[in-house]
């Protein structure tokens, strides 16, 4: 609570705007919209690293969650909090932190840059001091959240990394399948929507790698098009979603698992239909030409 105090006795507006922006950072849907580009864009294989490692460490964020049902912070006397609406569930570990944590680490791990080891330590650091500063989380939930963050990288990559070597698909499922038993404990909507996400992602690697085998490489405005188009489509299924949907989680399970589908194997089906991927699926090829 003295932490907590401490940081917001330095309030003021602009600090308030600030570290409310800061907070973003650590926010899935923003690793979410980098981890899609660096799929379709990028590598494919480094898309997918991320992809399970992120689900893996957030499966891992709901479980702890509701193991210890730690309360926060808000409502607390003596403290504000702000920006609340992205404080749900329980406290302990920060899903903020953990996410951050998480992702960076794992692009630490993957490309070994001096600057993304310093990019990237200042933002996980940010992260957790704007959850402090906005009253949403206690220190604890914070350092836990940095260390189950960093150990869910070096788990979940050993796992995915032996299933693209082997090509073996059924490595991922030491990933998922846990994720699904947990719903036999945990049925809160962010635990839901997790699960779903890994559904769709496993159901599209599997879709992708053998229907689709799009590639990469593009020109410079085609890239620009995938990721316009990729995030349209996204966009068109969460609004869809919203709008014709009743707000529950059987709802909330479908909406998550199929953007993740679409992420994984819908975008890249749409990319090579257009021409702006090429595939090494000779079937898509022609297709992809006659249109």
């Amino acid at each position: 609570m003295e932490i907590i105090k401490f940081l917001q006795s330095f309030s003021t507006d602009f600090l308030d705007k600030a570290f409310q922006f800061i907070t973003i950072l650590g926010e899935g849907v923003l690793y979410v919209l980098v981890i899609a580009a660096l799929y379709w864009c990028v590598n494919k294989s480094i898309g997918l690293r991320l992809a399970f490692i992120q689900i893996f460490s957030m499966f891992t964020n709901g479980v702890i969650k509701n193991i210890f049902k730690a309360s926060r912070p808000i409502g607390q006397d003596g403290i504000f909090s702000l920006r609340t609406e992205t404080a749900t569930g329980y406290s302990f570990p920060s899903g903020h932190s953990q996410g951050s944590t998480t992702f960076w680490a794992a692009l630490m791990r993957l490309f070994k840059k001096v600057w993304i080891y310093i990019l990237g330590s200042i933002i996980v650091l940010a992260v957790g001091i704007s959850r402090l500063y906005l009253g949403v989380h206690w220190p604890k939930d914070v350092v836990g959240g940095i260390i189950f963050g960093v150990l869910s990288v070096f788990i979940a990559d050993k796992i995915i990394g032996s299933a693209l070597k082997n090509q073996d698909h059924r490595y991922l499922l030491i990933l998922v399948l846990p994720a699904f038993l947990g719903l036999i404990f945990f049925q809160d909507e962010d635990y839901i929507k997790t699960v779903a996400m890994a559904a769709g992602f496993y159901v599209g690697y599997l879709v992708e790698s053998k229907l689709i085998a799009f590639h990469t490489k593009s020109s410079f405005s085609q890239q620009v098009i995938k990721i316009l188009i990729g995030l349209l489509g996204a966009l068109i299924l969460k609004i869809s979603f919203k709008l014709m949907l009743p707000d529950n989680n059987i709802v909330a399970f479908i909406d998550y698992s199929l953007l993740a589908l679409w992420i994984m194997a819908g975008a890249p089906f749409a990319f090579v239909k257009l021409g702006l991927s090429s595939s090494s699926i000779k079937s898509i090829n022609v297709l992809s030409k006659s249109l």
